[in-house]
C-alpha cells in the first residue's frame, strides 16, 4: 500500500510500527448515525493547525483516532468515549463499530493517558468507504 496523499510532504516515519488489521473490530466516534467519508478526515485533511512540530505528534494529527472494540475492551471504550464527548441538546454523537477491508489503510498503536486502547488510522492512497464494513451504530448517549 501506499500512503503518499498522507505522508508524502512530510519527513516522519509514520507508517513504521504499523499495520493494516482486516480481523480486529475498532470503534470510532461520529457525528451522524452513517458512516461518511467525513468520518475518516484527519485534522491535517481538515486543515487545522499544528502546533507540535515532532513525529509522533505530526504522525497522529495525520491519522485518524480509533480504538481497539472487543469484548474485553468495549466498555473501556464506550465509558472513555463518554467522558470525552459529553453531550449537549443540539449535538448527539455515535459510536460505530467498523472492520475494515483490504486496502483501507494501516492501524498504529497510540495509546494515550485516558484510552490505553487508542490507534491512529492512516488512510492509505487506494482508501475507498465502501471498503469499511460497519458492524454496529450506537448513540452514545444510550450505552
Amino acid at each position: 500500500m501506499d500512503f503518499n496523499q498522507t505522508f508524502g510532504d512530510i519527513e516522519c516515519n509514520c507508517i513504521e510500527g504499523s499495520h493494516e488489521d482486516t480481523i480486529n473490530n475498532y470503534a470510532i466516534k461520529t457525528a451522524k448515525e452513517n458512516l461518511r467519508i467525513n468520518d475518516f478526515y484527519s485534522y491535517h485533511d481538515k486543515g487545522k493547525p499544528l502546533s507540535n512540530k515532532k513525529c509522533d505528534s505530526i504522525c497522529s494529527y495525520r491519522g485518524v483516532s480509533i480504538s481497539l472494540y472487543n469484548d474485553e475492551t468495549k466498555e473501556y471504550i464506550l465509558n472513555v468515549y463518554k467522558e470525552l464527548f459529553p453531550l449537549s441538546p443540539g449535538y448527539k454523537p455515535y459510536v460505530k463499530i467498523i472492520k475494515f477491508g483490504e486496502e483501507c489503510g494501516n492501524v498504529k498503536h497510540t495509546p494515550s493517558g485516558i484510552n490505553d486502547h487508542h490507534y491512529d488510522f492512516y488512510k492509505c492512497d487506494t482508501f475507498a468507504i465502501e471498503k469499511i464494513e460497519v458492524v454496529e451504530i450506537k448513540e452514545l448517549h444510550n450505552v
